[in-house]
């Protein structure tokens, strides 16, 4: 069992929780790290029945596996949600359905590949806790920040406005 709760500076006025349900340790460990550099307290779960338990603690963020033995996450996002609408949810899965994207998207959840990036994985987060109880489509890319505005040195004919002169009244 690899249940367990780890937290950082946990200041704040209101503490941000998210549940992580996870039978890998080492995807469980991935996800609580990425969550916990976000500012979350975060609960790890392995199995089905002990994060239905964790739920009644109506944690802000729900993060599970789409398998979880003869249950699977979309059982656990809709009794999160039956409870509290706005449960902000996450389902990961390394399988690639657009089925299964569909499905995560009707109960109101986000699904994620497990073979995301770090990046993408706290955009998706922040996406998906920024979309409320408002149900949007929050496909990927999660990070649509690709590259910076300006990527090489200004061009003639437009000017680098920082270096100009500036008007003295």
């Amino acid at each position: 069992m690899i249940s367990g709760i780890f937290t950082i500076d946990g200041s704040g006025s209101h503490t941000r929780t998210a549940l992580v349900v996870e039978p890998s340790a080492a995807d469980a460990v991935w996800i609580a790290l990425v969550l916990s550099e976000l500012g979350f307290e975060v609960a790890v779960s392995d199995s089905f029945q002990e994060a239905k338990a964790r739920l009644a603690d109506t944690p802000t963020l729900l993060v599970t596996e789409l398998r979880l033995g003869e249950y699977n996450g979309l059982h656990l996002v809709l009794r999160g949600k039956s409870t509290s609408p706005d449960l902000a949810a996450i389902v990961t899965s390394r399988i690639d359905d657009p089925v299964l994207y569909t499905e995560a998207e009707q109960l109101g959840a986000t699904y994620v590949l497990k073979s995301i990036e770090a990046q993408e994985f706290r955009a998706a987060v922040l996406r998906t806790m920024f979309a409320g109880s408002q149900p949007q489509l929050i496909r990927p890319p999660f990070e649509r920040r690709k590259k910076n505005r300006r990527s090489g040195p200004p061009s003639l004919h437009e000017p680098e406005l920082r270096f100009a002169e500036r008007r003295r009244h």
